[in-house]
C-alpha cells in the first residue's frame, strides 16, 4: 500500500517548515473556531501532534499512518465531530481520498472537515529550493485540483482561507 519512508513528516526543528506549518495550524484553528471547542477532533495525519499541542484544552484524537506518531491503532469506529487533514490528502490517490471520505461519512455523518491543501505551485517550488527542502511534495499521488474536485463532490463548503504564504488553502467543509 504505502511506502512509509516516502511519506514526509514536517520537521518542526527546521525554521522554515516550523514557521509555515505553525501558520497553517493557527489558520485551521481560526477558520473553524477551535480554540475552546467542546467537540472532538480527529487529526488525521497528525505527524508531531502540533494541533493537539496547540489546542491544550480540546480533545484531539491523533491518528497517523506512521505508528511512531499515532496515539491510535486505527481511526475506525471512533466518534468525532471534526476531521482535520493538513497536507495529507496529496499523499493519497484520488480513489483513496474518495473512499476515505465515504468511510468517514458513514462513521460520523454530521462531521465537519478542515483540509489544508498545498497548492504545489511555482511559489512552492521556489520555496522548497530556497529552504533546502527539495523533497517537499515528492511522492504526491493527487493534485490540488483532484483533491478539490473530490471535496466538491463529497462535501459542502462552509469557508475558505486562501493563500497562506501563497502556498496553501484551507477549506472548512461538512458532509
Amino acid at each position: 500500500m504505502y511506502n512509509l519512508n516516502k511519506i514526509p513528516t514536517t520537521d518542526y526543528n527546521d525554521f522554515f517548515q516550523k514557521v509555515y506549518f505553525i501558520s497553517i495550524i493557527k489558520n485551521i484553528i481560526k477558520i473553524a473556531d477551535l480554540d475552546d471547542t467542546k467537540k472532538t477532533i480527529l487529526d488525521f495525519g497528525c505527524g508531531q501532534k502540533i494541533l493537539s499541542k496547540t489546542l491544550k484544552n480540546v480533545k484531539v484524537l491523533n491518528y497517523d499512518i506512521k505508528e511512531e506518531f499515532s496515539d491510535l491503532k486505527s481511526y475506525k469506529n471512533l466518534k468525532f465531530d471534526i476531521i482535520v487533514f493538513n497536507h495529507v490528502l496529496m499523499y493519497m490517490r484520488p480513489e483513496e481520498i474518495s473512499n476515505l471520505l465515504d468511510e468517514l461519512r458513514e462513521m460520523n455523518p454530521n462531521s465537519k472537515i478542515i483540509v489544508g491543501l498545498g497548492k504545489q505551485n511555482i511559489l512552492s517550488k521556489i520555496g522548497k529550493f530556497l529552504t533546502g527542502n527539495r523533497k517537499a511534495h515528492e511522492n504526491t499521488m493527487s493534485t490540488y485540483k483532484e483533491q478539490i474536485n473530490i471535496l466538491l463532490k463529497k462535501t459542502t463548503f462552509l469557508k475558505k482561507k486562501s493563500n497562506i504564504f501563497f502556498m496553501t488553502d484551507i477549506y472548512y467543509t461538512k458532509f
